[in-house]
């Protein structure tokens, strides 16, 4: 009796320091759920490659007019915008997140559906930490990052052997009916043979079904996740469509499928003979290869639904994350979209600069800004980019107030060599260029953003060749905002522009910079006394000014 008393203590104490730990896990999960809301996300390395799967898998659906371009992406570093919002608590969050930003769609009706989620996520404290809860569940599994590109290629992945497994199955158990039959156990050889046999194969094909399995297993917590969110109060499923409720009841049978497979599994690794034993035991029927041949077959005739599902959830992070964004802003404002290609900008600023500089400015025709270097002007139309991207694919605009036309996005900023493929600056630049120069040929308006425009050639030609670019932008549709330090550049192309510059101040051998834009042409020049700044040679310092 005592031991049986001190066994239940043991047991109650064992058990109540689970339920202790489960607990305390949660509270942290909470606390930092609710801690990071409005904050900068802390510099973390993100699985970026990983991030990328779906849009990679997915995003060649899109339009080339309606999204950004890979050279525009990277011109823009929108990697790290990204980094900059992402709070996303699951790997369909930050998939979904990631391609929303690349989108630039005409129709701007889809940004309505998204602005009712933000701004109820930001209103709804409570129910918004529950969402990112239950999605924190779901996680950030490396092997799940991997799953909207498994579940485009279901028709390379089925078993091509299931029905060689099948006939070894039938064959086993069959082996056993002569040794029932007759009662003699000498019989069992031919079982035992074919058992061997079959415990062989699933050896060898054991570790390429599980890395697939373990694939598959992000569809149970999708459907879970989903179903969670359903039984809910109607406040958490105000934004849930009528399709995603029938579709997540499709998964119903499959997620049970896979469920059993996860139980043998942890049996097989849970390191002790017993569970290896029962492994391979069930294992030699070969049944774990005939389940997941069932279950592709199955999923092949639902990858439309079940990818809506997961794109559900997704959006549902993306909302939140994006609210979070706009309260760790000093500013924003939501675009104010017009049809006249004019882009009206009161204190734009770019949200990747600590204490930025704000900008007011409306162009409503090509212009140029000059201005000396690091005076502000690349960083001014990286802004610009920046917030017409984000205007039209999360509805924020970092400024007081952005009109805008509807726009496709091309940039030519951050040309490097290609030594690789054996294309030098000039050549890279060039084929830049030409992209933007095919892009206005569309319907849809274009805004292009160019830095210091053929700087990879000589002097002579490339003010005549970037002119001759320009002038033909000056017809086309499409507004054009070009950086550039060749003042030449300005005389040549007169009145078809208009003309905005920054400057700087020199100060007892320094140079002060207050970033602020103006109207006309720059007339300083700051190159040589930068050098003096660096602490060049006074003898440098004086030829230079001499070859002037």
């Amino acid at each position: 009796m005592e031991l049986a008393i001190i066994f239940v203590i043991m047991l109650a104490v064992f058990m109540g320091a689970v339920f202790y730990e489960q607990k305390s896990r949660e509270r942290k999960v909470r606390k930092w759920i609710h801690d990071s809301y409005g904050k900068v996300p802390k510099g973390r390395e993100l699985p970026m490659e990983q991030i990328r799967i779906f849009w990679n898998e997915f995003g060649g659906a899109i339009s080339g007019n309606e999204s950004v371009d890979d050279i525009t992406w990277n011109d823009l570093e929108m990697d790290k915008i990204f980094a900059r919002m992402n709070i996303c608590t699951s790997f369909a969050g930050e998939q979904i997140l990631y391609a929303r930003i690349h989108k630039l769609p005409e129709d701007k009706t889809g940004l309505k559906v998204l602005e009712d989620r933000i701004c109820f996520y930001a209103e709804h404290d409570k129910v918004r930490e529950e969402v990112q809860y239950l999605l924190c569940r779901l996680g950030k599994e490396e092997v799940n990052y991997y799953l909207p590109m498994f579940m485009s290629n279901l028709d390379a992945l089925g078993s091509i052997q299931v029905g060689f497994y099948r006939f070894m199955q039938l064959l086993l158990f069959l082996s056993v009916i002569p040794a029932l039959v007759r009662g003699e156990a000498s019989l069992l050889m031919l079982t035992a043979m074919v058992f061997m046999i079959n415990a062989v194969i699933y050896a060898l094909n054991k570790v390429k079904h599980e890395v697939y399995m373990d694939t598959l297993t992000g569809i149970i917590g999708v459907a879970k996740s989903v179903k969670e969110i359903e039984k809910r109060p109607e406040k958490y499923t105000v934004h849930m469509p009528d399709n995603i409720r029938s579709n997540v009841k499709l998964f119903d049978q499959i997620t049970r499928m896979l469920v059993s497979l996860q139980r043998k599994k942890r049996g097989g690794m849970s390191g002790d003979l017993l569970g290896v034993i029962h492994d391979y035991l069930i294992g030699a029927t070969l049944w774990d290869f005939i389940v997941y041949d069932k279950i592709i077959r199955y999923l092949r005739g639902k990858q439309k639904e079940f990818m809506e599902l997961f794109e559900f959830l997704g959006e549902l992070e993306a909302a939140v994350s994006i609210a979070s964004f706009r309260e760790s802003l000093d500013f924003y404002c939501v675009p104010e979209f017009r049809n006249d290609p004019v882009l009206e900008m009161e204190e734009i600023y770019h949200p990747l600069i600590d204490h930025p500089v704000c900008n007011s400015v409306t162009l409503d025709r090509n212009c140029m800004i000059t201005g000396s270097n690091a005076s502000g002007k690349s960083t001014f139309i990286k802004a610009v980019a920046v917030n017409v991207i984000l205007a039209q694919s999360i509805n924020t605009c970092m400024a007081r107030r952005l009109l805008m036309p509807d726009a496709l996005v091309i940039t030519s900023m951050a040309v490097r060599d290609d030594l690789m493929g054996g294309e030098s600056y000039y050549v890279k630049e060039i084929k830049y260029l030409n992209r933007i120069i095919e892009s206005v040929k569309g319907n849809r308006m274009v805004i292009c953003v160019i830095d210091e425009i053929l700087r990879g050639t000589n002097t002579q030609e490339r003010i005549a060749a970037s002119a001759a670019i320009l002038e033909y932008l000056q017809n086309q549709n499409c507004l054009a905002v070009v950086a550039s330090h060749d003042i030449e550049l300005t005389r040549k192309l007169g009145d078809a522009y208009e003309y905005y510059y920054f400057c700087e101040q020199m100060q007892d051998r320094d140079i002060a910079f207050d970033y602020k834009i103006r109207e006309g042409v720059s007339n300083t020049k700051n190159a040589i006394a930068l050098l003096a700044c660096m602490g060049f040679p006074d003898s440098i310092i004086h030829r230079a000014r001499q070859l002037i």
